[in-house]
């Protein structure tokens, strides 16, 4: 089963349905309401589903994209890129899912409060719904308190094995793997011996992937001990960090001169090679965006002699010094490392524009058309009506329409549509602009990039979509 919640992926694998009846398959069995199973399993389908959405919605809140399985032990979170969060954000994603569990069921042991009769005895004769709300209430505090207190037990693959695993830091795996495979064997023993088989199975397969990992981690170590020791990764002081962030905040805001006097003040402190390249590209920027190329093109020497500049600084550079040609192969060659930033982007397309080559720059839009603002998709669409793109002109007139819904953005799609000789296609999004609400009948049947419409075989179609206002007798 596959469906999307809040724009997350989301997977269910039949096992995870088959497991959770058969965890209290006893219970109910031995029992008069075998209906509770039902009520059991979409208990544990809820519970766990919150579970994961809140490490799922931890992670979007870090630019991330995650993906929901649930499977035959419990479910599970991904994303693609976690290790570029620092080990903060990483326990923090750990722990929202115990978390979402948690205020469930407090707000649940708030309803008891209430309502104790939710959780008092109920009499022999007590109806099906009664049985059902208590029998929710009661499971819902167990699965989503008893179960996220056992989730943060220092047990790996578990939540609380991965916040454990990023406390201690990636130098310390083997102590990690060790308490981890102490924690699990516990755990695992303790339930073996309470005849709790699923819970012990479950432990005894943590256990043994901490063995695993344990036995690799001493591998690596040994391995590691004949080699020549690498050389640490600069670790930047937190004053540098906080410098660097306000400088490059102050240049974002348009405060140049700010920006720039934050970067030379980390530069006077002679910082690592990492902070000092960061400097001077703030600082390069700062010069460029003053109109100070010579003083750019200074910094970018220097960038070069320790590490590679941002070619988007060096094309403006370019630019302000009229080697346009130069630039565009520049702006080109950022483009094609997959930068798409608008300080890559704006600059190529106005080169292009220039150069007269206005269907590839309208492409180009078309391309990263998500990251532009509504007002340059309308004027890139504008430039390539008047030089004639107009199958150009028309995608990015009905692009910024798909996004704003506003009919003037499908009439002049319609437009370029009828220009580039396709009047049906020019009907059609001339009804999505009805649709969205455009009523100038007078417009449409003066306007002469839609005469194609007008003398066509459409002609009845346009006539029944905007009729043509009569004269009166």
């Amino acid at each position: 089963m596959r469906f999307s919640l809040f724009g997350i992926p989301v997977e269910i694998q039949m096992s995870f349905w088959l497991i959770a009846a058969l965890l209290d398959i006893d219970t109910v069995l031995r029992g008069q309401h075998k209906f509770l199973i039902l009520v059991w399993v979409a208990v544990v389908f809820f519970s766990i589903m919150l579970h994961e959405l809140g490490h799922a919605l931890a992670m979007m809140r870090h630019g991330m994209r995650p993906e929901i399985t649930l499977h035959m032990l419990g479910g599970l979170t991904s994303s693609h890129g976690m290790n570029r969060l620092t080990r903060r954000q990483r326990i923090f994603v750990s722990f929202a899912g115990p978390l979402a569990g948690f205020a469930l069921a407090a707000l649940v042991f708030l309803v008891t409060l209430v309502a104790p009769s939710l959780v008092a005895p109920l009499p022999a004769d007590a109806g099906k719904a009664s049985l059902v709300v208590q029998a929710a209430v009661l499971q819902l505090l167990w699965v989503n308190f008893g179960w996220g207190i056992i989730n943060l037990l220092p047990v790996l693959p578990l939540d609380g094995g991965h916040i454990l695993e990023d406390i201690l830091g990636p130098t310390r795996t083997r102590i990690t793997a060790t308490l981890s495979l102490i924690a699990g064997s516990s755990v695992a023993l303790y339930c073996l011996s309470t005849k709790q088989l699923w819970i012990a199975f479950i432990f005894g397969l943590a256990t043994l992937q901490s063995f695993q990992r344990y036995r690799a981690a001493t591998q690596e170590r040994g391995q590691a001990k004949g080699k020549a020791p690498e050389k640490p990764e600069e670790v930047l002081d937190p004053a540098i960090v906080a410098q660097l962030k306000e400088a490059k905040e102050a240049l974002d805001d348009d405060r140049y001169d700010e920006a720039g006097t934050l970067a030379e003040l980390v530069l006077s402190e002679e910082p690592p090679k990492r902070a000092r390249l960061a400097a001077l590209q703030i600082l390069g920027w700062a010069h460029l965006l003053e109109d100070r190329p010579q003083e750019a093109a200074r910094i970018i020497k220097a960038i070069e002699r320790d590490g590679q500049p941002d070619l988007a600084m060096v094309g403006a550079i370019m630019l302000a010094e009229d080697r346009e040609d130069e630039a565009r192969k520049v702006l080109e060659r950022a483009r094609s490392q997959g930068d798409d930033r608008k300080e890559v982007v704006g600059p190529l397309i106005q080169i292009l524009v220039r150069q007269n080559e206005v269907a590839r720059a309208a492409a180009i839009a078309l391309d990263i058309v998500d990251t532009l603002s509504e007002d340059d998709v309308r004027q890139m669409a504008s430039i390539a009506f008047d030089h004639e793109a107009y199958a150009w002109s028309s995608r990015l007139s009905e692009a910024v329409f798909e996004r704003e819904g506003k009919a003037d953005d499908a009439y002049e799609a319609a437009r370029s549509r009828a220009l580039d000789g396709d009047p049906s296609g020019a009907l059609i999004l001339l009804r999505r602009a009805v649709a969205a609400g455009f009523t100038d009948a007078a417009r449409v049947w003066s306007d002469k990039a839609l005469e194609a419409l007008r003398t066509s075989e459409i002609a009845t179609e346009l006539e029944a979509l905007v009729p043509r206002e009569r004269p009166a007798d």
